[in-house]
């Protein structure tokens, strides 16, 4: 395991997600996939981090919207070159995800978390690359 470097330490705490969007690569435009004001948290800590994120109107219903309007994931985690958080998924919401591991790279400015994705095909528009950005406050 990769030890945080003294960047990485910016990155650890707990943060309330204030935004998520997929950004597409064909041209820079950007999708609210879970609205404009999303609800959830991060927490990161030297070795381990975990995540929920919720659209704030999701149908109480729909058990299959309840599903698709949230993510949420776990794992061990460590901090590479400085602003790559590299999460190996223990626990998921959806079940491909386990035993992955997930590349986010991440910058941190006064208090404000913003965190990117690699580019890829995204399962709700095939055949379009994109990537999620997330922003989150330090709590």
């Amino acid at each position: 395991m990769v030890k945080p470097d003294v960047d990485a330490h910016s990155v650890l705490g707990w943060w309330k997600i204030l935004s998520f969007q997929i950004e597409f690569e064909d041209g820079g435009a950007r999708a609210d996939t879970y609205g404009v004001n999303p609800l959830g948290h991060m927490v990161i800590e030297r070795d381990r981090m975990m995540a929920i994120l919720t659209s704030a109107e999701r149908p109480d219903n729909d058990p299959a919207a309840l599903f698709e309007g949230m993510i949420a994931y776990s794992g061990s985690c460590r901090v590479e070159d400085g602003d790559k958080l590299i999460i190996k998924v223990d626990t998921a919401w959806h079940p491909a995800w386990i035993g992955t591991e997930q590349v986010r790279f991440f910058k941190v400015d006064s208090g404000v978390l913003s965190i990117t994705t690699t580019w890829q095909i995204h399962p709700l528009f095939p055949g379009r690359m994109a990537r999620g950005v997330l922003t989150a406050q330090h709590v």
